[in-house]
């Protein structure tokens, strides 16, 4: 198997969205760090696109269509993951811009809230939400996400105009 082939890149996709899923629970359950709600959406965007990576590397390299469809929705869900971490990391860089009132889980928001509020009050932000409250290599877990939704976001595009 060529390591540039669809299968490929989908099996390299999936492993590392799996390794950033494992990484956001371990900090999560062993760290005690609990996840904010634009946290929370990036999460749920990377279980995402491990499903769609995952759905990828089982497929067949001669079933392009397939792969057209995947890769364009694996670009759909990046960019909107980098969306919503650009949202977080420009919230943690620009903090008094933005202050709301003290951040809740977005299960709390789902309970009181109806959907397209709740997302909406999510997306807005928090308090919660522009605190760094790990980093890696001098970058916060928000522009980890942003730079992997990128890298996803780039490999998908490349797949579609190869």
């Amino acid at each position: 198997m060529n390591n540039t082939s669809p299968r490929c890149i989908a099996q390299y996709g999936f492993l590392i969205t799996l390794g950033i899923l494992l990484n956001s629970y371990w900090l999560e359950f062993h760290k005690g760090i609990l996840p904010c709600p634009l946290c929370t959406l990036q999460r749920l965007t990377f279980i995402v696109l491990a499903v769609l990576f995952a759905m990828g590397a089982l497929s067949q390299n001669q079933n392009k269509s397939l792969h057209r469809l995947l890769n364009g929705l694996v670009a759909l869900f990046a960019i909107l993951g980098a969306w919503l971490a650009g949202r977080q990391v420009w919230l943690q860089w620009m903090p008094a811009a933005e202050k709301s009132d003290c951040g809740v889980s977005l299960q709390y928001l789902l309970n009181i809230l109806p959907l397209d509020k709740a997302l909406l009050k999510a997306i807005n932000g928090s308090a919660e939400c522009s605190q760094v409250t790990w980093t890696f290599w001098h970058l916060s877990l928000a522009e980890w996400s942003l730079s992997f939704f990128v890298l996803f976001a780039l490999m998908s595009l490349y797949q579609l105009r190869k």
